[in-house]
């Protein structure tokens, strides 16, 4: 019977310890996908700040065409 209690509590302790593991993997798992959605999403406004200039410059170069087009005319 000593025996058994003692497999038993070797179990117990494995499991405990397993658990542990999991849950520590779990709560890494967690924090690194709220760091990377952060980051996608600063990356993101990045982007769409650069394509706002982009937009300006060729908005800008048509103005300049336009003006130069008036003159010549």
């Amino acid at each position: 019977m000593l025996y058994g209690k003692k497999k038993k509590k070797m179990n117990d302790k494995l499991i405990t310890v397993l658990l542990a593991i999991l849950i520590a993997l779990s709560g890494w798992s967690l924090t690194t996908t709220v760091g990377l959605k952060s980051d996608v999403a600063v990356l993101k406004e990045k982007v769409s700040g650069i394509e706002n200039e982009i937009q300006d410059v060729k908005t800008l170069k048509i103005k300049k065409n336009r003006k130069k087009k008036k003159k010549n005319n």
